[in-house]
């Protein structure tokens, strides 16, 4: 489907607020379309005006996307794996490098696009586009997608770290060198969540990372299954404390 401009614009500049989306929906239910409804119903902001029960809207979005989905995500039809709506718009999409080589730019033209899961096949990832200037920032998972350390640092120099809030880079076979590779990246002034879960990083990586400036800003390190002894855990709590994520649950 594709979303008249009007309204699409302040949707994209503002991902956060609810109103520019609502403020579509009335237009949409005055035109009878039931998107409008739909809308509302994954809107948080809109639940006090509703008085049917969680489970009973739920149902009903259900029911709307089952009926429409086909057509409200026609625009992003073979240029992603699978896409899923948020508040009432397509926010978290899958898709292969190719696909994210071919069509980024057009993406987040057409949807507020927040979550990329990126599945890895072998293509240069200093080469892949970047997020387009004005969108809103991403999180990006890259887990479980064989990088490496080579592959990683390619990452490192790719200009897709820049508009990247979050990166998921667990279960990847990255280890010191990787680590550095990654810290040492010009393009990670506005990450805030970094998770490395399940990584044969050590106490070693460890110690040149937490000199780097990128610790202080995050607000969620991910550190859990790796090789790092506890008083390296130790370094890291001191600095991070209850944004440390390590075992099982919150340091």
């Amino acid at each position: 489907m594709t979303h008249p401009q009007r309204f699409l614009t302040p949707i994209l500049a503002q991902p956060n607020d609810d109103e520019p989306r609502l403020a579509y929906a009335n237009w949409l239910d005055a035109c009878g379309n039931p998107l409008g409804e739909f809308i509302r119903l994954q809107c948080p902001s809109a639940f006090g005006r509703d008085e049917r029960p969680r489970l009973m809207r739920e149902r009903r979005a259900q029911e709307l996307l089952a009926e429409h989905r086909a057509g409200w995500a026609k625009t992003l039809a073979g240029r992603v794996r699978w896409c899923s709506f948020h508040r009432g718009f397509v926010e978290e999409i899958a898709l292969t490098d190719k696909q994210w080589a071919q069509h980024a730019p057009e993406l987040f033209r057409h949807a507020p696009v927040q979550d990329v899961h990126l599945h890895w096949l072998g293509a240069r990832l200093d080469k892949l586009p970047a997020v387009p200037t004005g969108s809103p920032t991403i999180f990006l998972d890259l887990s479980s997608q064989r990088l490496g350390n080579r592959n990683l640092a390619d990452l490192a120099e790719s200009e897709l770290l820049l508009q990247t809030h979050g990166l998921n880079l667990a279960s990847n076979n990255v280890n010191d060198d990787g680590l550095q590779a990654l810290y040492d990246s010009p393009h990670l002034d506005r990450l805030r969540e970094l998770y490395l879960a399940d990584n044969p990083i050590t106490d070693d990586g460890i110690r040149g990372f937490v000199l780097s400036p990128i610790v202080e800003r995050l607000d969620v390190l991910d550190v859990r299954f790796t090789h790092i002894s506890p008083e390296g855990i130790d370094v890291l709590r001191r600095i991070l404390g209850r944004k440390l994520l390590f075992g099982n649950s919150f340091a």
